[in-house]
């Protein structure tokens, strides 16, 4: 592990979001919110190991490690095409589970646009006002756990911090192979109305807005990110 990773582990925290109604979030990368706990995953393919394995660490967010999931570690030593990376993401058991959790049985869900502009109104809560489906669920060791990326803080030594989101997100897709423990997250741009039931159907519960152009402040307040829950009804 080089100095660079461990100034990482040590220092950066999760970005978290700000209090605007997601109507201010100005040129929106728009992504469903994940169910699970929210980690920074650091890892090194390269370098003075004895074992020549790649060096994985989950950390949450309050920057201690994470272990017991050997398998999401094998599986983000496999994807990674880079010699070293820093993600944010989500540690999930909601991938393959799909529509079992969204506990919409019988419900009727309103037409798309009407779930847009519900949830434009309604947009930007507190955290605290947030259900706790929103809020970040530990992962457990003892079930099927996958890590899904969402964001790329660092590449071959080089910060992306003030990189804007969208190259950010081009360049994960560029470094980062998908496999049975390791996701890509989903974004879109507007409209949103195409993806809104489809999201709600299989189980998500909210969405979030994120500014194309916006540059990553590990550990601070965003107001170029804002969360809003999908209408039901």
């Amino acid at each position: 592990m080089n100095d660079s990773t461990q100034t990482v582990r040590t220092a950066w925290r999760p970005q978290r979001f700000g209090r605007h109604n997601v109507r201010k979030v100005v040129d929106p990368l728009i992504e469903p919110v994940w169910v699970g706990e929210r980690v920074l995953v650091q890892v090194e393919t390269s370098g003075p190991r004895a074992d020549d394995q790649p060096f994985v660490v989950i950390l949450d967010e309050d920057g201690d490690t994470i272990q017991n999931f050997p398998d999401v570690e094998g599986g983000l030593g496999a994807a990674v095409r880079a010699t070293n990376v820093v993600l944010d993401g989500y540690l999930t058991d909601r991938v393959e589970r799909g529509a079992e959790d969204s506990n919409l049985t019988g419900v009727q869900l309103p037409k798309a646009t009407d779930m847009t502009r519900q949830l434009l109104m309604g947009g930007g809560r507190r955290r605290e006002e947030l259900t706790p489906l929103d809020q970040s669920k530990p992962a457990d060791p003892r079930v099927p756990t996958t890590f899904v990326a969402v964001d790329l803080l660092m590449v071959d030594d080089q910060e992306l911090l003030d990189v804007p989101l969208l190259e950010r997100k081009r360049v994960l897709e560029s470094v980062l192979d998908e496999n049975q423990f390791v996701r890509r997250g989903i974004y879109v741009r507007p409209p949103l109305d195409p993806w809104l039931i489809s999201w709600r159907s299989i189980g998500f519960h909210s969405v979030a807005f994120k500014a194309a152009n916006g540059r990553y402040r590990p550990g601070l307040d965003n107001d170029g990110w804002a969360i809003s829950r999908i209408p039901t009804r």
